[in-house]
């Protein structure tokens, strides 16, 4: 068995060809469906909250206030999200994907799922449970870390 600061090393290279290999991906899907990178992170911040309003979405991804609505004035044109009244708080505006576009991604995503599947068969639902709980935690610390970098890096655009 391995020592530990080897097996370290190779989780650390593992993550780092995860997130390239995950950046190269969206990157294909973004151009497919003709967006850039903020719009096609946003759709997907969209997609996986149900009805979201813009100022989770500022929440969410980081962006300021006027990026958010650019970048939903944008998917509205497209036709990737509208903007709705919430039925339970008419003042409140909801973003929501539309729903041809649920369908067209599941045939996007279709060749990934495929080959992620045949890869949790090989793991007991001990070790899928493992396994989701540490990517839990590493996206809620790279979130962390995320936010500081924009902290920090709005305090050096301040001087």
């Amino acid at each position: 068995m391995a020592d530990r600061d080897e097996v370290l090393e190779r989780v650390g290279a593992a993550g780092r060809r995860m997130s390239d290999a995950a950046v190269l991906y969206h990157g294909v899907l973004s151009e497919r469906l003709g967006l850039g990178p903020s719009d096609w992170k946003v759709l997907g911040l969209v997609q996986t909250g149900g009805t979201v309003t813009a100022g989770e979405l500022v929440r969410r991804s980081g962006l300021k206030p006027a990026s958010v609505t650019g970048v939903l004035d944008r998917l509205e044109r497209r036709g990737y999200v509208r903007r709705v009244r919430d039925g339970q708080d008419r003042r409140r505006v909801v973003v929501e994907i539309t729903p041809g576009l649920v369908e067209g991604g599941r045939e996007l995503f279709a060749g990934l799922m495929r080959r992620l599947d045949g890869l949790f068969e090989g793991y007991s639902d001990e070790q899928l449970e493992m396994i989701a709980g540490f990517l839990e935690e590493a996206a809620e610390r790279q979130i962390e870390a995320t936010a500081e970098l924009e902290a920090e890096g709005g305090a050096e655009r301040g001087r």
